[in-house]
């Protein structure tokens, strides 16, 4: 039965990469930048200490390696420091600014992805598997809670709540939890209403049981593309609220914050230092972007040619089935008239 499972997954990796190259691109994508996240520290030029990146102000604003004159590249040789990508405006190394920024955007992708499916589960399969009163109250709570702007809730609750890693994933992981689970719940009621379900609860079985025997188990796929779909709204969002001076804390590397308080103070002398975290963001979010949909064509049936499919050639090939069967029905027809 393990080895089974096993070749299941196996076969779902290998068609993921092969039917849906794009989203293998994703995947490569990722992996890299959690391996940047993961060894920040080996690969930055200048290492963070006591968790901000040293600068020098003599350094400030030079301009990237290849930018430079014949003597100021011998310059920086000789000085035995060399800035690839420049300096920002405090003399710190643009690189390791945007290698340390990768592990914060790494660590609020996954943290804000475990705790807002989580919620969403949480609500969702509760909602759907106790149903009545509660399912209204929590529905209509749900309602009245996504009418409120996201960006608007997000700036007031760290308004709040102070700027900080831990308060961005809170603020960001909590309302879309609660955004979501009405698509989970969406998917534990056709679940809940299925057969073995209804055995199961003529049987006696308690609603915890059929929560996790019967609704998560199949509605897992349905889960994991969620949470995989957010990942590009969460490097987004992160981006936006540094943006607007509402992120991590002051000194922690982050993209978004070194576009809001780095690149626009310096767009027309220092053009690179918005250019360079925006590169970084747009690759990310098209990273997790491609990764999702990719994961959805593949986990959802209607979409690898089960039943119910949306391949156009099934279709095609469907209508062509039907059009034959009318035409031959007709010439029979016709030659009995």
């Amino acid at each position: 039965m393990a080895e089974k499972k096993q070749k299941k997954r196996q076969g779902a990796i290998r068609r993921l990469f092969k039917t849906k190259p794009l989203a293998g691109a994703g995947i490569i994508i990722l992996f890299i930048l959690v391996l940047i996240a993961i060894f920040a520290d080996q690969l930055a030029p200048v290492k963070m200490q006591a968790g901000t990146l040293p600068g020098n102000i003599i350094y400030k604003l030079v301009k990237p390696y290849w930018m430079l004159t014949e003597a100021q590249k011998a310059k920086q040789i000789a000085n035995g420091t060399i800035y690839w990508l420049g300096t920002d405006n405090l003399g710190r190394d643009v690189l390791s600014y945007l290698i340390y920024g990768a592990r914060t955007s790494v660590i609020l992708c996954l943290g804000v992805s475990l705790i807002s499916t989580a919620i969403s589960v949480i609500i969702g399969m509760l909602s759907a598997t106790i149903g009545g009163w509660f399912d209204l109250i929590v529905q209509r709570f749900v309602d009245a809670f996504t009418c409120i702007p996201g960006m608007l809730l997000s700036m007031i609750i760290m308004n709040m709540l102070g700027n900080g890693m831990v308060q961005l994933i809170i603020v960001m992981a909590v309302p879309g939890g609660i955004a979501n689970s009405r698509m989970i719940r969406s998917a534990a009621m056709s679940v809940r209403d299925s057969g073995y379900v209804k055995s199961s609860e003529l049987l006696g079985a308690a609603t915890m049981f059929k929560m996790m025997q019967h609704v998560l188990p199949n509605i897992l796929p349905i889960v994991i593309i969620t949470a995989a779909g957010g990942l590009g709204g969460t490097v987004m969002m992160e981006a936006s609220l540094n943006f607007l001076g509402y992120g991590v804390a002051i000194g922690t590397p982050s993209w978004g914050y070194m576009i809001t308080n780095q690149g626009r103070a310096n767009m027309f002398t220092a053009p690179y230092l918005c250019l360079f975290p925006g590169i970084c963001i747009a690759v990310m979010v098209l990273a997790a972007n491609m990764f999702g949909d990719g994961l959805r064509d593949v986990l959802d049936p209607r979409l690898r040619g089960g039943v119910g499919t949306y391949d156009s050639k099934k279709i095609k090939k469907i209508a062509k089935k039907y059009l034959n069967q009318f035409l031959n029905g007709n010439k029979i027809m016709t030659e009995e008239a």
